[in-house]
């Protein structure tokens, strides 16, 4: 997570910004692609809801998480070690989608040298240190208490919607000067920062009050909202840390969260070894795991992460949902798959995130549709995960225990969102993804495989604006999630569940797709030019060239030592719109794993190469490289997917998941006996490639070897995303936190909704 840099802060002082959002260049107004409206209930907290409170450390970050039955936050500070000089105080609230982001300052530092006493600024810590507030006009929030170590002024202040805090952080001090707040109140012992909504409904209040040792001394800006105030926090005894009670409150309607007992399944009486272990701890809450799980989802939708995302993101809550959902229990599975439903638009695409609360207001009014107020938006940019919900839906209904004799309840369930039923809805997606597929399975050339949408630079979960190297198709959208969604459909109709007229279209279409969208994304590498470009790559990467023999970074690599010169042969990553590759290895491979019933052995060869040491292959002692450019002709790629960028030589960890996941689905095609949690019913034939022994060790050999990486970086696994740094004298990598790196300062969530599918995997270098 981010550390932030000094002379950014000091620069945004200097221009009297420092003391809160006062830009006078807000930038133009995000544009969504076929984006709609839809009027969306909510839910409040049950009375009986048992306090849900943990801590973590993550990314030079303390996290705090907080939830019960009247209002639910994570709060975020600075970690004592860290070198910045700046100080965070982060609130974030599922409600609305609410928070404050406070950065505190040494007050007798310099300007230009950032220089002067050390701060730190914490949470007050006890057993538990948050709590509930209830204020006047339903305002609802969390209170704490934090330690000051010295004098502090206050610095930029974001209040309101988490997205706004979101703008600041991740664009580079962008500042919407529509969310300025205004100092409701103040004297010595107290102030009070108020943002009342764009629409004039809700308001968020943030208020600081002496509680020991301190005292402030605040200076109302001299221009109405336009400027800024001053805040001093003052010590009265410099040699004992100053004490000051805060709370962040507001009057959006709270969420009711799933708590653990209401989430996963009970353990099991099933005989499958491996889903009893996976479900130890869970349904109880006595695992860690199992209440961070809890925090992120409620019983209206699933949120994607804390503290940047704590909203739905469809593509997040289906992926975590598909993976995780052996060991969910019904309503659920059924509250995610109803939630993706509900916001589902006209067409059939599927809702990539929900903008709520006041930051709705700020895009109905950029939308010039300023009479919708704070209606939620909802955008339909992506074209991935249009193509997720089938293949969960399906694999819920048609393989789970859990679905069995559900399906006809689900579908007939009016949806409170919009008009129709959910088996209404469901339709629209199925008609949309069938429509979308019939070029290509017509006439299967590059023009009719599927696309970004026009004007859109993102697309699939690669979602920054290289994250596909600048391509135009997606290989994980083309040769994965298409032929799934419409083997889904197919299954639906064979199994009664949509008309019967559904699935020969379906399957006919799915053939054409499985057999040929893959070619399109193949690159080789002849030996010469490989060996050439990997010895440029280690120069650039500031590697050493010693990697590219031998096991690499990996200590117990298994399977051949690769030859110093090997050619390569790899799937790009995507393709320019004129069909010419990406040349970048990438980790998408694992999305056929998972899906396909009928992968190919030359397919599975390029899983057993992908699946080397870094920078021959993805694989480092601290996790699995999402990306890997080291064989792109476009040598520029070495840089626009570095270690700094976020989707570049970076550690996904739902990715490494993805891979371990359909790994281990594919060995248990060639051997029933594989331990597995989830239930993958096995092709009527095992796969030809089944036949080749040389092939499946190999296979296996790259599943240990993904473990290994996996393992390396344990600790992180639960976490976001990370980066590496590289140490020469030991071949080493080890983790670095992002933001640490990246340009941007783009920085990792302490919890992330689908990095939790490793709860549903059994590692196979434990036994069971």
């Amino acid at each position: 997570m981010r550390l932030y840099d000094v002379c950014a802060v000091w620069a945004l002082w200097a221009t009297s910004l420092a003391c809160g959002v006062w830009s006078t260049s807000a930038t133009g107004w995000e544009a969504f692609e076929r984006a709609e409206t839809i009027d969306a209930p909510v839910k409040r907290a049950t009375a009986d809801q048992a306090p849900l409170y943990f801590h973590l450390s993550s990314g030079g970050n303390e996290n705090y998480f907080f939830r019960d039955n009247v209002t639910a936050a994570q709060v975020l500070f600075t970690s004592s070690n860290s070198t910045t000089t700046a100080r965070r105080f982060v609130t974030a609230m599922p409600a609305g989608n609410s928070g404050a982001l406070m950065y505190f300052l040494p007050l007798n530092a310099s300007v230009s040298n950032a220089t002067g006493p050390p701060l730190d600024v914490q949470l007050v810590n006890s057993s538990l240190p948050l709590a509930h507030t209830l204020e006047t006009w339903d305002n609802v929030g969390v209170k704490g208490q934090m330690s000051f170590s010295a004098d502090a002024q206050l610095g930029v202040a974001i209040i309101g919607a988490v997205r706004a805090m979101r703008d600041y952080v991740e664009g580079a001090g962008l500042m919407h000067e529509v969310f300025n707040y205004t100092l409701q109140s103040y004297n010595s012992t107290h102030f009070r920062l108020h943002r009342p909504w764009i629409n004039g409904t809700k308001a968020l209040t943030v208020e600081l009050e002496t509680s020991s040792n301190l005292w402030f001394n605040v200076t109302p800006g001299n221009n109405g909202t336009y400027t800024p105030p001053t805040v001093e926090i003052r010590l009265n005894n410099s040699a004992q840390p100053g004490i000051a009670a805060w709370k962040v409150v507001c009057n959006e309607t709270s969420l009711v969260g799933l708590e653990t007992e209401g989430l996963f399944l009970a353990n099991t009486t099933s005989n499958n070894t491996a889903l009893q272990t996976a479900l130890v701890g869970l349904n109880s809450g006595s695992s860690l795991n199992a209440q961070e799980v809890s925090f992120l989802t409620f019983a209206n939708k699933f949120t994607a992460g804390g503290w940047r995302f704590l909203t739905y993101f469809g593509r997040d809550s289906l992926i975590a949902l598909r993976l995780m959902m052996p060991l969910l229990q019904s309503d659920a599975i059924e509250a995610a798959l109803g939630a993706v439903l509900e916001r589902a638009n006209s067409t059939g695409a599927l809702c990539h995130e929900e903008t709520i609360g006041d930051y709705a207001s700020f895009v109905n009014i950029g939308n010039n549709m300023s009479e919708l107020g704070n209606t939620p938006y909802y955008d339909y940019k992506m074209i991935d995960t249009d193509l997720e919900l089938l293949p969960a839906l399906a694999h819920y209904f048609v393989d789970l225990p859990q679905g069995k004799n559900r399906s006809a309840s689900f579908l007939a369930t009016n949806a409170t969102l919009q008009n129709g039923t959910y088996a209404d809805l469901l339709k629209r997606n199925i008609d949309y993804n069938l429509a979308r597929a019939a070029p290509f399975a017509q006439t299967p050339n590059v023009t009719n495989l599927i696309g970004l949408r026009e004007g859109q630079p993102v697309g699939n979960w690669r979602d920054s604006d290289e994250g596909i190297g600048y391509g135009h198709y997606p290989f994980d959208v083309n040769s994965a999630l298409v032929p799934a969604s419409l083997r889904a459909i197919e299954a639906l109709s064979l199994n009664g569940l949509i008309p019967a007229n559904y699935s020969q279209a379906a399957g006919q279409y799915a053939t054409v797709w499985e057999n040929h969208s893959a070619s399109f994304f193949q690159v080789s590498v002849t030996a010469a030019n490989a060996t050439s470009r990997l010895q440029t790559f280690v120069s650039q990467a500031n590697l050493t060239s010693s990697l590219l023999t031998g096991s690499g970074s990996l200590q117990n690599f298994s399977g051949s030592t690769v030859s110093a010169n090997d050619s390569a042969s790899f799937y790009a990553l995507s393709l320019f719109g004129d069909g010419r590759p990406v040349e970048v290895m990438n980790s998408d491979i694992g999305w056929n794993l998972f899906y396909g019933t009928d992968v190919d052995e030359d397919f599975i060869t390029h899983v057993v190469r992908a699946l080397q040491p870094y920078p021959r292959g993805l694989l480092t002692n601290v996790g699995m490289l999402v990306a890997n450019p080291a064989f792109d002709s476009n040598d520029t790629n070495v840089y626009v997917l570095n270690t700094g960028s976020y989707h570049g030589t970076v550690v996904w960890s739902w990715q490494q998941a993805l891979m371990a996941a359909g790994i281990a689905r594919q060995l248990k095609f060639c051997n029933s006996s594989v331990p597995s949690v989830d239930i993958n019913p096995s092709p009527s034939q095992p796969p030809t490639w089944c036949q080749n022994t040389g092939l499946v060790q190999g296979l296996k050999n790259a599943q240990m070897n993904l473990w290994q990486a996996i393992n390396g970086a344990r600790s992180e696994i639960f976490t976001e995303v990370w980066s590496y740094t590289f140490d020469n004298s030991t071949e080493k990598f080890g983790v670095a936190d992002l933001a640490l790196v990246s340009p941007t300062g783009t920085e990792s969530d302490a919890i992330q909704l689908w990095s939790f599918t490793f709860l549903a995997l059994n590692d196979p270098t434990q036994s069971l």
